[in-house]
Parts: structure tokens; sequence; C-alpha cells
């Protein structure tokens, strides 16, 4: 049973070009999509926050629905952690939609491909636009104003993102994970002055900066609806 009045996060992605990656490396791929799944409940501790798990379909995407309030930081952990699998035959790089809304019916079988709702539809029909548009993060919420913000801000982070080497993106990973510095630095037997400026040059602060920014805004949750007089709660 929903709640109509809540707001939810859809995740809908999928993998760039995985038509170009090897057969032999397919299974590889499967298994590490779901294991950076699994990274997202554990590592992350987002469990609670994931109301339906990760599905995989049509070989290369995925959804889920998640408490909108984390749903930014989840997409940009798969994001690192997708964009970091090495395997000869297959480098991946993933394209992800979060959409804002209400949901209809989530089936109680757990079926993601059952559920409905405005943010599925939101959801399904940005990663469409995005796939012609070239982008590869995108939030869409029902008030278009807070999308315009939405829009730029996520258009930084695709340049952003585009200029980051593998090594900024492990070192990101483990920051954004929770790690210091210095345990950062043992783990990949660099000095922690070192792991400081591939931070700085990654953009990290401002990366922070979106996340934090974007969890803020649960603390208004009318703001996604200002069409609807009571407003949604947030989850």
């Amino acid at each position: 049973m929903v709640n109509r009045n809540t707001l939810y996060a859809v995740i809908t992605g999928d993998l760039v070009g995985s038509s170009e990656i090897d057969y032999a490396c397919r299974k590889a791929v499967l298994s590490y999509m779901h294991d950076s799944f699994r990274f997202l409940e554990k590592e992350m501790n987002l469990k609670d926050d994931i109301l339906l798990s990760f599905e995989i379909f049509r070989g290369d995407s995925f959804q889920a629905v998640l408490n909108p309030q984390h749903a930014l930081l989840a997409s940009v952990i798969l994001y690192l952690k997708l964009g970091i699998f090495d395997r000869k035959g297959a480098d991946l790089s993933v394209r992800i939609s979060i959409g804002i809304g209400s949901i209809d019916y989530l089936p109680e079988s757990g079926n993601i491909g059952e559920a409905d709702g405005m943010a599925f539809r939101l959801s399904g029909k940005a990663l469409d636009s995005m796939k012609k548009n070239n982008q590869y993060l995108m939030i869409t919420s029902p008030e278009p104003a807070l999308d315009l913000l939405f829009e730029s801000q996520c258009a930084f982070f695709d340049l952003t993102a585009s200029r980051w080497t593998d090594i900024q993106k492990e070192i990101l990973l483990g920051k954004l994970s929770g790690l210091t510095q210095e345990e950062i630095a043992a783990m990949k037997g660099k000095t922690q002055s070192s792991v400081s400026q591939s931070l700085k040059a990654a953009g990290f602060d401002a990366i922070k900066t979106f996340l934090d920014n974007y969890e803020s805004l649960f603390a208004y949750p009318g703001i996604f609806m200002q069409s609807d007089k009571n407003g949604p709660e947030h989850f």
C-alpha cells in the first residue's frame, strides 16, 4: 500500500554502449552490476532507503524505488562504481535518470515491472530524452521551475564527471563511502597529499555541495508539488 501524498524516487538507468560489450564479458558485467547494487545496501547503509530492490531488465538496464532524499547519492555511487569496472572487452559507462513524485501502485510481489505512478513515468521519459542528448545524469520532478535548477546542476555534473580518470573515480567512491583520506591513501598505496590533490582535481567539494543541497530540499517537500495545496510528505 502506498501513500499517494508521499514523495518517492525512481531510479532508471542503462549501460551506455552495451551492444559493444563482448559476449564473453556479459556474465561478468551482470555480476558486477549486482555487486554494485549490494554495495549500496551494505557499504553505503542504504538498505532501508531502497523500497523496491534494483532489478535488471533487457540485460543492460536497471530500476529501483528509493527514499528520494538519498536517491542522488545512490545514483552518483552507482555512476562511480560501474565506471571503474575493469575487464578487457567491457568499458562501462552508465546513464541514470531520477524521477521524483508520487507512486500509485507498488506490487506486494516486489516486481518493479508491475509498479506505476508519476515517479516512474518521469524517470522513464527523462531517460529516453537523455539518450538523444548525450546526458548521463538527470533529475525530474512534477515542478517545471525546480527541474530548471536540476537541469543546470546535472549538466555541471556531466561536465565534471566526463573529466574523471579511473583513479579519481576510485578515490571519489572511497570518500563518498565514508573513508578518510588517510584510509584511501593506504588502500591505494598513495600519500594523503596525493589523495587530497586528486579530490580537488575531481571537484569533490562541488559534488558534495550538490549532494548536500539536494538532500536539504526534502526539508521542504511542498516545493516538489506546488500545485498540491497540502503538498506531499517527504519519505
